[in-house]
């Protein structure tokens, strides 16, 4: 995972997918859980990508709790780059994905033995038990910094972040990337084109002066 990472989620049409890829973030987020407003289908994103990703920019797929054969089949028929679990998956589960992991943790219920678990990086979001993310609820940026400074994996920082407070975010809790899904939305699974644009733009500035 590369410092100063940018990750545009949710995207859930094509549309908003060219439009963000030509914005240049780092990474685009699609959801893989049938209980969001904003999941698509493996096929759906494979449609919308192929041949117009650049070079180094990430596909990331996110689910929750789903099966490692469910999970493979997923990745493979969407051409993902990375997997972002946002449920309980447990480490014998991740060993046994064949692509790079970033696990979703939520600073006020910690899994046992998450410092071990055999992944590329970590997630800092806000969920809930209806709702794992996209829940545009601010992650306590306190808590957040202070994890982020013992922690040995790279942390992206995720939950109720805007185009307006991305900078003060990035500032103050200093994480290796931010993801932002409802944060630059119209509707759930509908982007707001120039906070997407604005989004990256001052994400972009902020990095620079880490």
């Amino acid at each position: 995972m590369k410092n100063g990472l940018i990750k545009i989620c949710g995207l859930a049409n094509e549309g908003d997918v060219l439009e963000t890829i030509a914005y240049q973030p780092d990474a685009l987020g699609f959801i893989f859980y049938a209980k969001s407003p904003r999941a698509v289908t493996p096929q759906q994103v494979w449609d919308w990508t192929k041949d117009r990703v650049p070079a180094g920019m990430r596909k990331v797929g996110v689910f929750v709790d789903a099966s490692v054969e469910e999970i493979q089949r997923s990745a493979e028929v969407a051409g993902l780059d990375v997997l972002q679990l946002h449920g309980g998956e447990s480490a014998e589960v991740i060993r046994a994905l064949e692509l790079p992991v970033w696990k979703v943790l939520h600073l006020d219920r910690l899994p046992d033995g998450f410092e071990t678990l055999p992944v590329e990086g970590l997630l800092i979001d806000s969920g809930t038990v209806e709702m794992p993310g996209g829940t545009g609820i601010r992650v306590d940026t306190d808590r957040a910094a202070d994890f982020i400074s013992q922690s040995k994996l790279p942390v992206l920082l995720a939950g109720g972040l805007k185009a307006d407070t991305v900078a003060d975010a990035i500032l103050k809790v200093r994480p290796s990337g931010v993801d932002v899904a409802s944060g630059v939305e119209r509707a759930p699974g509908q982007k707001d084109l120039a906070a997407v644009r604005s989004f990256i733009q001052n994400a972009r500035k902020a990095f620079l002066t880490l």
